[in-house]
């Protein structure tokens, strides 16, 4: 089954869910909350997020070559994304060569499986968060394709296309909304 991208809503069911943890059920995992978090946010890949160092962010600017393409994403972020960074950098004591999120992919899969069954989603991996990113970027930049082929770094309109979905809520709305007499 294909990944999908997340909804707005359930990504912030996820990342309470990460923050605080259930009882009996799972702990509280801030990294993977970082890491999806990120990847929602910035647009990249898990594998780039994992590789992600102190180091890559200077000032307000993002600098990686990704690991798929090897192309590079020289960028600003958002204020409030580096205050994240910096946030969790002072808590866990990183120092600018230090990995951002030092986990692993599997972990975060696994973490990410156990809360989706929790909360009853179904079709959603880290890559869903990705497509977040995609789809959000695409609805916030007025349909500009171009403009998210180039956030992701793909080589082509048509794999961005496949990202992009119109959300559920949309859906619903244009459904019930619709009616000719």
């Amino acid at each position: 089954m294909a990944t999908r991208p997340i909804e707005i809503d359930e990504y912030k069911k996820i990342m309470e869910l990460l923050h605080t943890g259930v009882e009996k059920r799972f702990r509280k995992n801030p990294k993977v909350a970082l890491a999806l978090m990120l990847e929602a946010n910035l647009g990249l890949r898990i594998s780039d997020i994992l590789r992600l160092k102190i180091g890559n962010f200077k000032g307000n600017m993002l600098e990686i070559n990704e690991k798929k393409t090897g192309k590079l994403q020289y960028r600003p972020v958002n204020k409030n994304i580096i205050e994240s960074i910096n946030e969790h950098a002072r808590k866990y004591n990183l120092k600018s060569n230090d990995y951002l999120v030092n986990i692993k992919t599997k972990a975060i899969q696994k973490q990410l499986r156990i809360i989706c069954k929790y909360l009853n989603l179904y079709n959603i991996s880290t890559h869903s968060f990705r497509k977040l990113y995609a789809t959000t970027q695409f609805e916030k930049s007025n349909n500009n394709l171009e403009l998210v082929k180039e956030l992701l770094n793909h080589s082509s309109v048509a794999t961005t296309q496949r990202y992009i979905r119109v959300t559920q809520q949309a859906i619903n709305e244009a459904s019930e909304n619709f009616f000719i007499g």
